[in-house]
């Protein structure tokens, strides 16, 4: 792959909307919704469905497979696993297409090592089982499981040297000058300039490591697998039906940055229950006895890059991948845009994918984000699982319009930009009363708070309170936790969509929701939300700024 010389997409916007369109549309569609479709060729079953029974076997020898593979084949488990750590995108607007990708490639290999022509990656939908599924603490199915490496220093012994001398660090010259579009040059906008900067993320980084050895693989276990309370709230079906409500795809996505190292921000479905999700099987946790609200981390390899160790990273991500299948289709039967718009298509179709592998484990062919915008050749479809109700009201109600409403906003004048232990930040906004009322018809209302956070700092660290008239209450029905995945290196201001609608809900039980009246919202530390708890004190680097808080009505 590095050397290859990649041309941006020669298609026009209109005509890759097109194509996108049809192939969404043949391939994407639930098995008797539209009987006049192709049908796609996989289908991505629920992993709690009895018939995925057969599937689970099938993924367990594709992972048994892949683990007896040396560590010189791509294809090996944590070879593969690296590709994630080495590239993948979170809080931006890639992050979607290329998990997407990541799978796609992922679910052919396991058809290959496993004999199974039919494999298709089950989906663990969250919301109808806010637990790891019982099945998931079988046999291979657990990183936690002895056909795994046990120890750190028996990793880096088996993978040093392979990784040391892949193509990841090959360096190639186009025209005299340094080519970026080549994995080397997608590692250097990462920060991880040779072998070694790779070694320290995954063990000796203060601020968290990446592997985890086999008694802390996984934080969740058989004996406690429910989540806890910020994750089985953050994956709520109202949630949900909050996350695919916006109708333009960055609001949906997350915002958009130059390049998908950046960390710019989240949307709801990947600030909330994709993030949430991610740091709760993963072994962190938040309990609350007495008033008193501890941080809890046990380790597990969900919380980090190398997430994909844990076999239940796939089901995650179907899960996720299956609700953006289910925002397209409601897009498109309003015929409302289902990809970025107008300038912003170009940059954002051709940005490089150039680590993924097929199924015999060699560099891939499609190599640009606009490949992974529709499931096409990838051939699949799910199941009907939480939130497809949006979609098929969606087609129900088919808007005659072929543009959507205009979304409106409202900035809220910032009082008080500065948070931290001691104090909270924010303002406050005056929203039309028509927009706090209650109804189908209703517009949801999101909050896009864009914050400058310490260079260190973990967004576990705030919650967004929101308050009614001449309030600024911290119940937590009214306070929503931020989160961010992993552990990342804070280089400019992180834009956070929250959804408005339980904060509203409970101060309008409370009879705090005054029409045309400020509606305060405040960026809080969560040592100030919650003095007695036992969470670490970072003092000065608690503190945050709001630059600038905007509710959208979508």
């Amino acid at each position: 792959m590095p050397g290859k010389s990649l041309k941006s997409s020669t298609l026009s916007r209109r005509d890759f909307c097109v194509a996108t369109a049809a192939a969404v549309t043949a391939a994407a569609v639930p098995l008797g919704e539209a009987s006049a479709q192709t049908p796609a060729k996989y289908h991505r079953l629920n992993v709690s469905n009895p018939k995925a029974a057969p599937v689970l076997e099938s993924y367990k020898k594709a992972i048994r497979a892949m683990l007896a593979l040396p560590p010189t084949d791509p294809r090996n488990w944590y070879r593969n696993a690296l590709v994630h750590a080495l590239d993948c995108p979170h809080g931006n607007w890639w992050f979607l297409p290329w998990h997407r990708g990541y799978l796609g490639w992922f679910e052919q290999t396991c058809r290959e090592l496993s004999g199974d022509p039919d494999f298709a990656i089950p989906y663990w939908d969250w919301t109808k089982e806010p637990r790891v599924p019982d099945v998931m603490f079988k046999d291979v199915l657990t990183p936690t499981d002895s056909a795994y490496i046990a120890k750190y220093d028996e990793f880096k012994g088996k993978f040093q040297e392979v990784v040391a001398k892949a193509d990841y660090w090959k360096r190639v010259f186009t025209n005299g000058a340094f080519d970026e579009r080549t994995q080397y040059g997608q590692l250097l906008y990462r920060g991880i300039r040779f072998p070694e900067d790779l070694w320290f993320d995954v063990i000796d980084d203060p601020r968290g490591k990446f592997f985890f050895d086999l008694v802390q693989a996984r934080g969740l276990t058989k004996e406690k697998p429910e989540f806890d309370e910020r994750t089985s709230k953050a994956v709520l079906l109202s949630n949900v039906l909050d996350a695919l409500s916006p109708r333009d795809f960055l609001t949906f996505a997350s915002p958009r940055t130059l390049f998908h190292s950046g960390l710019t921000g989240f949307g709801v479905l990947e600030g909330q229950p994709h993030n949430r999700v991610h740091n709760n099987v993963g072994g962190i946790s938040f309990r609350t006895v007495g008033g008193v609200t501890t941080r809890i981390d046990v380790g597990g390899f969900m919380q980090a890059n190398l997430s994909p160790v844990d076999p239940i990273f796939f089901l995650h991500h179907s899960n996720m991948d299956r609700l953006w299948d289910v925002w397209t289709r409601k897009q498109q039967a309003h015929k409302y845009p289902i990809l970025p718009e107008g300038p912003d298509f170009e940059p954002w179709s051709t940005e490089p994918f150039l680590f993924f592998v097929d199924s015999e484990g060699k560099p891939v062919t499609k190599t640009n984000a606009g490949d992974y915008a529709a499931i096409g050749d990838f051939s699949y479809d799910y199941e009907v699982g939480s939130g497809e109700e949006f979609a098929s009201s969606a087609v129900a109600a088919t808007a005659t319009t072929p543009t959507p409403p205009q979304v409106q906003a409202f900035r809220a004048d910032i009082a008080d930009p500065w948070t931290g232990p001691a104090k909270a930040a924010g303002g406050a906004v005056v929203l039309p009363s028509a927009l706090l009322q209650t109804g189908r018809d209703v517009p949801k209302l999101f909050a896009k708070i864009t914050v400058a956070l310490p260079p260190l700092a973990h967004a576990d660290d705030y919650s967004v309170v929101i308050g009614g008239a001449d309030r600024n209450p911290a119940e937590p029905q009214t306070a929503i936790p931020l989160s961010i995945f992993g552990h990342h290196l804070v280089h400019g201001p992180v834009t956070f969509t929250v959804p408005l609608s339980r904060p509203l809900a409970a101060l309008r039980t409370s009879n705090q929701l005054a029409a045309n009246t400020p509606l305060n919202i405040r960026v809080v530390s969560e040592e100030r939300l919650m003095p007695h708890t036992a969470m670490a004190t970072r003092g000065q680097n608690a503190r945050a700024e709001v630059l600038s808080i905007v509710v959208e009505a979508h």
